[in-house]
């Protein structure tokens, strides 16, 4: 069972993770095409990456701010209505993840899907050999894991935006978690690149003590998640 005493801690850590992933959005965002020089060799024929591919990557930089924004809103409604018939503990995970998606989310995650696009579009192009390709394999990388890290935080704010009960809500904390530990251990640490696309692997000694952090933190929401008791006031929501 957790208590508000065991449950505060967690807050606190869970809402001061320092942005070690962050990223400020690139002033060249909307650039869609590469301005590389296409080698005079090639015909006049060659054309630029289709239009609905340039829509989807300013599109969806435009979605997730909003999704995020809505995540937030809604916890934050729950967290008013719930005021009076709640604990104190479960407030503040309302309050608190709802603060985390609107102020941590919504910018940061924006800008890495931003720098990831950057990366694989801009940056890298198709090569079979040396550093080249080590840099296009990392853009492609980079892109897979912001991508799984955005599922795993946006399912996580869903489950408690809809959960009834204190037992609902540490299983969407749980899952917000588990996202950011995929992200790790699918190979941000070594795929991590700048704001501006650019690859810039994250020292060894960061990436083990984050992908650790995150692990103890993923296990307590878990474990959390379980306990038999859903609200130290009400049973209903």
């Amino acid at each position: 069972m957790m208590t508000m005493r065991q449950t505060i801690p967690f807050l606190l850590a869970f809402v001061s993770i320092p942005p070690i992933f962050a990223f400020t959005p690139p002033k060249s965002h909307n650039i869609i095409y590469s301005n590389k020089l296409a080698p005079l060799s090639l015909p006049s024929s060659s054309k630029p990456p289709p239009l609905s591919r340039s829509l989807t990557v300013l599109s969806s930089a435009k979605v997730l701010p909003v999704a995020y924004a809505s995540a937030s809103a809604a916890l934050l409604y729950k967290a008013t209505i719930k005021l009076n018939t709640s604990s104190k503990a479960e407030i503040a995970v309302l309050l608190s993840t709802s603060a985390l998606s609107l102020i941590n989310f919504a910018q940061l995650d924006n800008a890495k899907l931003k720098s990831a696009k950057i990366a694989y579009t801009e940056n890298t192009g198709p090569s079979s050999s040396g550093r080249a390709k080590q840099e296009r394999q990392a853009a492609l990388t980079w892109k897979s894991v912001v991508r799984i890290k955005i599922i795993g935080n946006v399912l996580g704010l869903l489950r408690m935006c809809f959960a009834t009960k204190m037992v609902g809500l540490m299983r969407g904390a749980a899952i917000i978690m588990g996202g950011n530990l995929a992200f790790l251990a699918c190979g941000a640490g070594r795929a991590n690149h700048n704001d501006e696309g650019k690859w810039e692997p994250m020292p060894s000694d960061s990436f083990k003590a984050y992908i650790v952090k995150f692990a103890a933190m993923f296990v307590a929401a878990l474990i959390a998640s379980f306990s038999p008791v859903d609200s130290l006031k009400c049973n209903v929501a």
